[in-house]
């Protein structure tokens, strides 16, 4: 309603049917299930889609950071904070570049990025997760969700109104680089290697449909269908799992990383 109020009812709407992308809300489940979260914790959220933030906010008690490279989500989510009833002290929202925090060293005891790095451009993935393990606190875990694929791929789409139009690097033809898909090799050399962080676990989840294609079941579902989203995910998903080649078709990987305490 309160979006509703500043006219925002398009926006409003998608959060009534659809407040997260099918996939994300099992991105949302890895991360859930894996970090633990407790009211102690001082947790840094890197870019995410920042619902996650406030249920954390509001549900754990925890002191949650949520931020992005671009200001377009402060005044929405202000607004969707205060309608929760939430004080800034327990969910701050802060317009940083992954690649050059400004937070202290050892801040968090928890950071994560679900589907964040791969937008980074160049050797940006790497300079983040390399910031992540500094503001790390010893001890602390680091969650991460990236798209997965047997080989590397960059993909680039062209430009819109969303923010990485402007915040991206952009090809001689007008096209502006979207995300890249990891492949095995990538997930050590460009994330678990540059952050300086001991590999926890490595998981990985697919689709059982559309094998060989790069299309996504997701692609096809219409913003009304997010009431169903959870039991379609059910039905489609598979994993998550200790290798790849068990999937018939890889779409994500879940890593987690700690920082050694000496």
């Amino acid at each position: 309603m309160h979006l509703l109020a500043r006219g925002r009812l398009k926006r409003a709407l998608r959060y009534l049917v659809q407040p997260v992308p099918y996939w994300r809300g099992l991105e949302y489940r890895l991360v859930w299930d894996a970090a633990r979260f407790t009211p102690g914790d001082r947790i840094l959220d890197i870019g995410s889609p920042k619902l996650l933030a406030l249920y954390l906010a509001e549900k754990v008690g925890a002191e949650v950071h949520a931020t992005d490279i671009d200001a377009y989500f402060v005044n929405e989510y202000t607004l969707l904070r205060r309608a929760r009833g939430l004080s800034e002290q327990n969910l701050a929202f802060d317009v940083q570049d992954g690649r050059a925090l400004t937070y202290a060293a050892a801040s968090f005891t928890k950071v994560y990025a679900v589907s964040v790095l791969e937008h980074i451009p160049d050797e940006g993935d790497s300079d983040c997760v390399r910031e992540i393990g500094r503001v790390l606190r010893p001890g602390g875990t680091c969650l991460v969700t990236v798209p997965f694929w047997p080989v590397s791929r960059d993909e680039y789409k062209e430009p819109d109104a969303f923010y990485w139009a402007g915040s991206s690097k952009t090809r001689a033809d007008g096209r502006v680089f979207f995300q890249r898909r990891y492949s095995e090799a990538d997930l050590f050399t460009r994330l678990i290697e540059p952050s300086g962080l001991a590999l926890d676990k490595i998981a990985f989840v697919g689709e059982r449909v559309l094998a060989g294609s790069d299309r996504e079941f997701g692609d096809f579902l219409p913003v009304p269908s997010g009431p169903v989203h959870p039991l379609l995910s059910r039905l489609v998903h598979t994993g998550p799992v200790d290798s790849p080649a068990a999937l018939v078709k890889p779409l994500c990987a879940f890593v987690v990383l700690t920082k050694p305490t000496a």
